[in-house]
């Protein structure tokens, strides 16, 4: 099961760099956050046989680092709190005043980046 949710964190993780590189903004910022929220679930089943029901990316890499015997560098927690605003406004045309531009579907990608790097790192590398 846990390798079903992997799979997809890592084709969304693709449709995010896909996105930026097709100028689509929003969808890109979408799935960088989708790519983290199901990775960090996929391992949380692996690790733990079960995953919260959350959306809130840095909630689940607590529950993952609480798992592990982890602690995150500021920087990575950071950019899971950064990743959980684009879960609702990258999604909804009235989520937000203004269109969503390069600069921070860059940012939500280096984020994703970052946290996913981290939690190969912290897991051994099995991603």
């Amino acid at each position: 099961m846990a390798e079903l949710w992997l799979n997809k964190a890592r084709r969304f993780r693709d449709y995010a760099r896909e996105d930026l590189a097709n100028n689509r903004f929003d969808s890109a910022a979408f799935f960088a956050q989708q790519s983290i929220e199901l990775l960090i679930k996929g391992l949380l089943i692996k690790f733990g046989g079960s995953r919260p029901i959350t959306h809130s990316t840095s909630e689940l890499l607590q529950y993952l680092l609480k798992i592990l015997g982890k602690e995150a560098p500021q920087e990575v927690t950071r950019c899971a709190e950064l990743l959980e605003q684009h879960y609702v406004q990258a999604r909804y045309p009235d989520a937000r005043i203004n269109d969503y531009k390069r600069w921070e579907a860059e940012e939500a990608i280096r984020c994703m980046d970052l946290v996913w790097d981290y939690v190969q790192q912290v897991v051994g590398g099995t991603q």
